[in-house]
């Protein structure tokens, strides 16, 4: 099938690069070898660390840094891109708050407060202002559940002045015996019989201790969180609020499933188990590229692509054994530091960062892969998220940002 559009990478930016394409009537395949950041991030939209106002920050980066991403999609690219999300959120029964201009901060499964922008309402009531009202808080968590230690978070949290305290729940009778992690967890939760003996609990350690909210971990349903958390309130008698834990995400994939629910309703097509190995393509034009399938290769023909794998955390980048980066899918040309040795700081913690991961792919103000010597490579791709050079997108608190305003606008382009 010819399509007019074909997006290669199924995180955020690849997602909302797919969605742009579909709901303006294109014929959009979106192709990925598996599932993106998502599925290992917290499910929140980090805009920028940067200070109370991460819209007024990301103004003065993109003044001071051209060739940032934020600075090469624009604040309006960004502000669409999130208002789009924040609609297919709420048509999945999972809304989004926050405000894009104020950064709120939300207790990790270490216990710290980190800053994010918008989150899901499943989290609000962690938020730490609240946390901060005088009232207890519990942190209660499962046995079960590796890496996520509700005395740990409790205590670190009450070395940030909060009243907290913890407890771990029992396990109610469950089919299985091994293997509890998060989506497990996710889909108990969405059981009324477990939601049951959980709230129990929930209800009387409220009344013995007075807390006014309990923190649990991200696991409260997939497709009915919030419903699971209206529950889980209206049986203990408290706040109930998720936190992050590690990955598998919970949060991510709901935040995966409304983006993909609505670019399936907007006519798109989702490949996902297919490598891109390279692309072809004559006078500066990609015509096809060429994946990996089943013991043989498989030709994907558009009249024009959207790469977003990712940078170097995600895969996208790679370096081979002569310690050149490379760009896994289309091979296009990275910009990067000259050779290993100059990849790292000298110290693990550099305020400044390690030089590496500001690697990628230099992109034109209309986000087309430049060479070497600054011209076009390909007229008809649009490069988006982690590939993209000039960002340190984990280091900044902008990793979610950045996939948004640039998948967005690659998809309006």
């Amino acid at each position: 099938m010819h399509y007019d559009t074909i997006v290669i990478g199924a995180g955020l930016a690849g997602l909302m690069a797919a969605l742009a394409r579909a709901e303006r009537g294109e014929r959009v395949l979106l192709l990925a070898k598996g599932h993106g950041t998502t599925h290992w991030t917290s499910g929140c939209i980090d805009l920028l660390d940067a200070g109370d106002d991460p819209l007024a920050a990301i103004g003065r980066l993109a003044a001071e840094q051209p060739e940032h991403p934020y600075a090469l999609a624009g604040t309006v690219a960004l502000e669409q891109g999130l208002e789009r999300l924040r609609a297919a959120c709420e048509a999945a029964g999972y809304p989004l708050a926050g405000s894009p201009g104020r950064n709120v901060r939300l207790p990790t499964a270490l216990g710290a407060l980190r800053p994010t922008c918008l989150l899901p309402a499943t989290m609000v009531a962690g938020e730490a202002r609240q946390l901060a009202d005088g009232r207890p808080t519990l942190i209660a968590g499962f046995h079960e559940l590796r890496d996520f230690f509700p005395p740990l978070i409790a205590a670190n949290l009450r070395d940030q002045g909060l009243h907290a305290e913890a407890a771990y729940l029992g396990l109610p009778p469950v089919e299985r015996s091994h293997e509890f992690g998060p989506m497990i967890f996710a889909r108990l939760f969405e059981r009324t019989d477990f939601r049951a003996a959980i709230g129990e609990q929930l209800a009387t350690l409220v009344r013995r201790g007075g807390y006014a909210r309990v923190g649990l971990p991200a696991v409260l349903g997939v497709r009915r969180a919030t419903e699971v958390v209206r529950d889980l309130q209206a049986r203990a008698g408290a706040l109930v609020f998720e936190i992050p834990t590690l990955p598998t995400s919970v949060p991510g994939v709901r935040l995966f499933q409304a983006l993909h629910d609505a670019f399936l309703a907007a006519g798109g097509r989702v490949q996902l188990g297919s490598f891109v190995l390279r692309g072809e393509g004559a006078a500066a034009t990609l015509t096809v590229i060429i994946s990996e399938a089943a013991a043989r290769e498989q030709r994907h023909r558009a009249l024009r692509f959207v790469l977003a794998t990712g940078g170097v955390a995600g895969g996208g980048l790679r370096a081979d054994h002569t310690g050149v980066l490379q760009e896994t899918a289309l091979g296009l040309p990275v910009r990067a530091p000259g050779g290993p040795s100059e990849w790292f700081a000298p110290r693990f913690l550099d305020e400044a960062g390690h030089p590496i991961f500001r690697a990628g792919i230099a992109v034109d103000d209309q986000l087309r892969p430049l060479d070497a010597a600054g011209r076009v490579a390909y007229h008809n791709v649009a490069v988006a998220g982690s590939a993209i050079a000039g960002c340190d997108p984990i280091r900044e608190g902008c990793l979610e940002g950045v996939a948004i305003a640039t998948g967005w606008k690659a998809g309006l382009l």
